[in-house]
C-alpha cells in the first residue's frame, strides 16, 4: 500500500511491503549481503510502489565502509553487569546484521592512540567529566549514545522515559504506606544518573518531603554502598523505603536493613533502579525496573546502522521500553 503523503517512505516501510527484515531490505537496495535475486526483486519493487527514495548524500559519504562498527564503554563501568549485558545485547545485533564491533577502551585513547578504524561509534551512556567520550564525539563520523551527552553536535540518541519508571516506583512505595523514601545515588555525571536524582527531587518537592539522599561512584565495593545505607538511617532515621541507584547496591542494602532487625517488604520497603539477575533470588526478591539492557545494545547497532547507511537522520532518536518488576522487597509476603 502506498505510504501516506503526509510523510516520506522509510527503509521499514519497504521492508514490511516487502515481507522481509530491515537489514535485508536495505542490503537489497544497496546490492549489498547474502540476498536472493527473488527478494531482491520484491524488495526493488516495493520501494519503486512506494516512492522510497534513499539519502544519496549519506550514502556516497560511506561509500567506502570499514564493515566495522565501535562501541565505547568507560573503564569504570566495565564491571557493572547492566552495561556488560548491554554489549552483549549489541554484539548478538551486530552479528544478525553481519558487522564488525570493536571494543573502544578509555586506556588507548587517554594514551593518545588514534582512534580505530570503524564507520561509527556507540557511546553507552557517556560521562560528561570523561575527555575520552569528549573525544569520540568530536569524531567526523555517525555517533549513536545510550541515553543523551554532553555532545554540542548532532547525534543519534536511544533512550527510555526514566523520570516516568522512577515517579512510577516512587509512587508504588506510596501506596505501600512509605513516608520518607530514601535514594541511594549513582552519580550525575551521566544523563541517566542526573535524570533519576532529578525526577526523585521533583516527587520529594511535589509530596512536601525533604529529600534523603546519598550518592556513591560508578563501580563502588560494596562497602561503600553498605556505609551509604547505615549513613542514610543514622540521618534520616524516619527513612522506611530505599531506591538504589547502583547496579547490585541493593542486595547489599538489603543485608544492612536485616542485619539492623529490620523486616524488608514490611516495615521497610527496598527497590532497585536497574534490575539485575540476582534480584529474582534474594531473600526477599528484590522490586527494580528492568532497562532491558540487551533490547538497549541491540537498538543502539540498529540505529547507527541505519544512520551509517543513510536510511535514518544523523540526530535520529529511538524509545527504549522499559518497565518496573514488582517483587517481595515492596509487596511484603504477598509478593
Amino acid at each position: 500500500m502506498p505510504a501516506r503523503a503526509s510523510r516520506a517512505a522509510t527503509i521499514v516501510d519497504v521492508a514490511r511491503a516487502a515481507g522481509v527484515s530491515r537489514t535485508t531490505a536495505s542490503d537489497a537496495l544497496r546490492g549489498h549481503g547474502r540476498v536472493s535475486q527473488e527478494t531482491r526483486v520484491a524488495v526493488e519493487a516495493a520501494a519503486a510502489t512506494l516512492g522510497y527514495r534513499p539519502n544519496s548524500a549519506a550514502r556516497s559519504l560511506r561509500a567506502a565502509t570499514t564493515g566495522t562498527l565501535g562501541i565505547h564503554l568507560p573503564e569504570a563501568m566495565t564491571r557493572i553487569e547492566y552495561y556488560l549485558q548491554t554489549v552483549y545485547g549489541a554484539l548478538e545485533q551486530a552479528a544478525a546484521d553481519e558487522v564488525d564491533v570493536t571494543l573502544i577502551t578509555s586506556r588507548r585513547l587517554a594514551g593518545g592512540q588514534a582512534p580505530p578504524a570503524v564507520d561509527g561509534v556507540i557511546l553507552l551512556d557517556p560521562l560528561a567529566d570523561d575527555p575520552v567520550a569528549e573525544r569520540l564525539l568530536a569524531l567526523d563520523q555517525p555517533i549513536v549514545t545510550l541515553e543523551g551527552s554532553p555532545a554540542s553536535r548532532s547525534v543519534g540518541v536511544v533512550s527510555a522515559d526514566h523520570e516516568a519508571a522512577v515517579r512510577e516506583l516512587l509512587d508504588h512505595l506510596a501506596d505501600r504506606g512509605a513516608t520518607m523514601p530514601a535514594l541511594l545515588a549513582s552519580p550525575a555525571v551521566t544523563d541517566w544518573g542526573g535524570r533519576v536524582q532529578a525526577a526523585y527531587r521533583a516527587w520529594c518537592d511535589e509530596r512536601g518531603v525533604e529529600p534523603a539522599m546519598v550518592e556513591r561512584p560508578f563501580g563502588s565495593e560494596s562497602g561503600a554502598y553498605a556505609a551509604a545505607a547505615r549513613e542514610l538511617l543514622v540521618a534520616r532515621p524516619e527513612v522506611d523505603a530505599f531506591l538504589c541507584g547502583p547496579d547490585g547496591s541493593a542486595i547489599v542494602v538489603v543485608d544492612v536493613l536485616q542485619d539492623l532487625g529490620r523486616e524488608v517488604g514490611d516495615d521497610v520497603l527496598v527497590a532497585a533502579l536497574v534490575d539485575n539477575p540476582a534480584y529474582v533470588y534474594t531473600d526477599p526478591p528484590v522490586t527494580a525496573i528492568d532497562l532491558t539492557p540487551r533490547a538497549a545494545g541491540a537498538a543502539c547497532i540498529r540505529l547507527l546502522l541505519d544512520i551509517v547507511r543513510g536510511d535514518a537522520a544523523g540526530d535520529a532518536e529511538v524509545p527504549l521500553p522499559i518497565a518496573v518488576r514488582y517483587r517481595a522487597s515492596t509487596l511484603g509476603a504477598a509478593g
